[in-house]
């Protein structure tokens, strides 16, 4: 896919997928990262972008998945009644989401093909 637009609303779609996810838990400190990140989305799809723009987006969206402490590091999931570990309800996906993100927002950056 050589169209920017397109992969730009895949980000856009992949971000609201993962935001809504995210809301199912409460003390999930990311979410707001991938609102304002989805966001910005909006807001180039809507006024338009540069191929610079595009690479700031996907630097901004991906800088979290990586190093310890990260967004690579938060599970969604809870400690139970009984001592065991749940996922938090509404994260079963979350894996899938997290990965649709990161790709998306890689695939605006590589510039081979770019119009």
């Amino acid at each position: 896919m050589n169209n920017r637009r397109e992969q730009l609303e895949i980000l856009h779609a992949h971000l609201g997928e993962l935001v809504v996810a995210l809301a199912q838990d409460p003390l999930c400190q990311w979410r707001s990262h991938f609102v304002a990140s989805q966001q910005r989305a909006a807001l180039l799809l809507s006024h338009g972008f540069t191929q610079s723009e595009l690479n700031e987006l996907s630097g901004s969206v991906n800088h979290v998945f990586g190093g310890a402490g990260s967004f690579n590091d938060y599970a969604p999931v809870r400690a139970k009644a009984d001592g065991t570990f749940g996922t938090v309800a509404g994260m079963d996906g979350f894996d899938e989401l997290s990965g649709n993100v990161y790709d998306s927002a890689l695939a605006l950056r590589a510039v081979g093909n770019a119009p």
